[in-house]
């Protein structure tokens, strides 16, 4: 039971129920009451709301208390509502029965009118249309260029295809790049596939691509060998400042792909001070940066397209720097899957390379139910389950594999 109490100076005084846009499992019912129906609670115990929380602005350790004959009944009944999202694909077929598919990918969502849990409009400003003129109709935008650039190469026979291209504009994003998991599970599952790489050329991914400043950050470019040259060659003739990041491992739908085996190239602009607000718009919109970062990804597209060869591509460890933004000292190496949300648990999409949870045997696949001894019902039970953990000491881990529990032993490490 939570309460604002009369410092606080809060705007309402209850908690609203909001969408919770991530995962919204869990046993533990919470609710929000006033400060006059916890005056009144306090009353039968010789208390009141205002002095209690004095006591602990001021700092001081206030110990917990019995409140007599005192019985609180509530019926609580929280429906999880499921919608559906719609990715937006379309193919450019190379002649005969090609094998391979280039894939060029955006992420059409943003947040519309804020509701979830993403927003970070000021106060008074989250039920205003989130336009995302950056994030990410300007990658959106990207892929319809490119596709109406090599559509014209192929009509004109300029284009010598040796691979099909897949144009992709991918739902649920924000949520937790659901569309693209989706894709890629589906096409693993559905062709049976050791890893991505027989059926995926590459991954080309762009995501806020609208504010050119100083220079495009070029994302991913440790993932394959063949980057730089690429990037290099086709950079002559625009002469955008670049930016080279090796992490492969990012907050975007290259992650699907590069997580089941394919390389991945990602063009970024970085973050700014409208991100996910109602002040990202149109008239923000660096269209002539835009235009030359399009370019450049056109270019590399058609490279691969009419390459014979496929990149190589290289298994990276994930660098510390790059972990995920949580300030968690301990380090496991898991990846959630963020895209099951029907799961009892925490499942994961895969374990870094040479992490510790690699070296203790978890799996892409596998299902955390219970972590040091702590039940795991969902990503904020195993967030604070991680924090609670000592670097170096072994902790025991329940996952369910294949429908069946399984425990393992797991050695936590340091981020530092």
């Amino acid at each position: 039971m939570v309460v604002s109490g009369p410092n606080s100076q809060v705007n309402q005084q209850l908690v609203p129920l909001s969408f919770d846009s991530s995962q919204a499992g869990t046993s533990l019912a919470v609710i929000s009451v006033t400060n006059a129906l916890a005056d009144q609670w306090l009353e039968a115990a010789g208390k009141d709301l205002k002095g209690l929380q004095d006591e602990l602005d001021r700092g001081a350790s206030v110990m917990g208390f019995e409140i007599p004959d005192l019985q609180i009944g509530s019926r609580i009944e929280v429906v999880k509502e499921r919608r559906n999202g719609n990715n937006v694909l379309a193919r450019l077929r190379a002649p005969g029965e090609a094998r391979k598919a280039v894939v060029v990918g955006a992420h059409v969502d943003h947040l519309g009118r804020g509701r979830g849990a993403g927003s970070l409009a000021r106060a008074g400003e989250h039920e205003m249309i989130h336009y995302g003129a950056d994030d990410n109709a300007s990658g959106v935008g990207g892929i319809l260029e490119i596709a109406q650039y090599l559509a014209d190469q192929k009509a004109r026979g300029d284009l010598p295809m040796k691979h099909d291209l897949i144009l992709s504009a991918w739902s649920g994003e924000e949520l937790g790049l659901l569309g693209s998991s989706h894709f890629v599970r589906s096409l693993v599952e559905e062709e049976n596939l050791s890893t991505l790489a027989e059926r995926v050329v590459a991954y080309l991914n762009m995501d806020m691509i609208g504010r050119l400043r100083d220079s495009l950050v070029l994302q991913g470019v440790g993932s394959s060998s063949i980057w730089l040259r690429e990037t290099e060659r086709s950079n002559v003739p625009i002469g955008l400042p670049i930016v080279i990041q090796n992490d492969s491992y990012l907050p975007t739908d290259a992650t699907s792909f590069y997580l089941n085996g394919a390389p991945l190239l990602s063009a970024f602009t970085g973050v700014h001070e409208d991100y996910h607000t109602p002040r990202d718009t149109a008239d923000k919109v660096n269209f002539e940066g835009s235009a030359k970062i399009v370019g450049l990804m056109g270019s590399i597209t058609r490279s691969l397209l009419t390459n014979e060869d496929s990149p190589d591509y290289i298994e990276m460890e994930r660098p510390a720097e790059s972990m995920p933004r949580a300030n968690l000292r301990v380090y496991l190496g898991t990846i959630p899957d963020y895209s099951q949300s029907d799961v009892a648990g925490v499942k994961l999409s895969g374990v870094m390379k040479g992490a510790p949870a690699e070296e203790a045997g978890l799996e892409a696949g596998d299902i955390v139910i219970e972590l040091a001894g702590k039940k795991i019902e969902n990503i904020y039970d195993y967030t604070f389950a991680i924090d609670a953990l000592k670097v170096g000491v072994e902790v025991k881990v329940v996952v369910e594999r294949g429908g069946e529990p399984m425990t393992l032993m797991v050695t936590p490490g340091s981020r530092e």
